[in-house]
């Protein structure tokens, strides 16, 4: 599922509590900025979306894809065999 860029920001900004000129105070950046993010004038960077999780209490390795465990994670089990 894909969520556009506008609405998370304004769905992180929600659940933190904060409004537009709180918000954009805890991110560094003008309240012009936050609007033009929440509206999908302009989307965040990489960077600025980790500030924001941080900002809104949330770990942004959240945001990396789940990774299934596989045979080859555990211990010893290696596909270099140096015999």
């Amino acid at each position: 599922m894909t969520i556009k860029a506008s609405s998370l920001v304004q769905q992180l900004r929600f659940a933190a509590g904060y409004s537009v000129i709180q918000f954009a105070k805890k991110m560094g950046v003008s309240k012009q900025t936050i609007y033009n993010w929440e509206s999908g004038l302009t989307t965040p960077d990489l960077n600025q979306v980790i500030r924001m999780y941080i900002v809104c209490g949330l770990n942004p390795k959240s945001l990396l894809p789940k990774r299934k465990k596989s045979s080859n994670d555990e211990l010893g089990d290696t596909d270099t065999n140096l015999e």
